[in-house]
């Protein structure tokens, strides 16, 4: 199973490699290059770690629902965008969907790992459903048809990069320093968070209109009125 795993990641890489190449060739840049954002990265690292120290049957349930969480985000996402609109500034920002992500996935590790499995396997699928969410939301494609599940896949991939190493070494120190990163990612989720609230302004507000000068039927246009009428005379 290991060594499936292993093919099945070397296998991912040389299909990302080949995406990059046709982009490339085609002369536009890569069209995965905004997954690249720390906002993206940051959570699908933590969920690998999560997954990967695991125990067994936990970890497969996790996997699972970590498809399942990101399908039902995908068909849910209009419920979420009402559900979050009333916040200032969500709509702007992905819906939050970055520091959800973060936050969550950032409570899931830093828990001793007797106690993850019962945090981390109902927040597993919301942060996913996050996830789907936001690269639905920030298709520069503007909604081309393979986009998605290129996407998708490719964040699946950078998951399984992270959750099989750990699954196979899992050093003494690393739950240390998955704790100390969960703790980081919290901390990062709500500075996020804080700053797009605090950036609501009033940025996407339409500027008011200019009030126009006269009264009458014609307000504004008396100027080129005169100019009109010398030009229909002249016909």
């Amino acid at each position: 199973m290991r060594k499936s795993g292993w093919i099945l990641l070397a296998a991912g890489g040389v299909c990302l490699l080949v995406l990059l190449a046709l982009d490339l060739a085609a002369g536009h840049r890569w069209l995965l290059l905004d997954l690249c954002s720390a906002e993206r990265l940051l959570p699908l690292f933590g969920i690998g770690l999560l997954i990967g120290q695991l125990p067994q049957p936990a970890r497969l349930a996790a996997a699972l629902l970590l498809v399942a969480g990101a399908v039902l985000g995908l068909l849910l996402r209009e419920h979420v965008y009402l559900l979050l609109a009333p916040i200032p500034g969500a709509a702007a920002n992905l819906f939050l969907t970055g520091p959800f992500a973060c936050v969550l996935t950032g409570l899931a590790l830093v828990l001793p790992r007797p106690a993850r499995p019962y945090v981390a396997l109902p927040l597993v699928p919301l942060v996913a459903a996050a996830i789907a969410i936001a690269t639905r939301l920030g298709d520069p494609t503007l909604y081309a048809p393979h986009y998605l599940a290129q996407a998708l896949l490719a964040q699946l991939w950078f998951v399984a990069v992270i959750a099989l190493p750990v699954m196979r070494f899992d050093p003494h120190w690393l739950s240390i320093g998955s704790r100390i990163l969960a703790s980081w990612m919290i901390a990062i989720g709500l500075l996020y968070g804080g700053a797009y609230l605090a950036a609501r302004d009033k940025s996407l507000m339409p500027p008011p209109f200019a009030a126009l000068g006269g009264e009458g039927a014609f307000a504004g246009f008396e100027p080129l009125l005169p100019a009109l009428d010398k030009a229909g005379a002249g016909r």
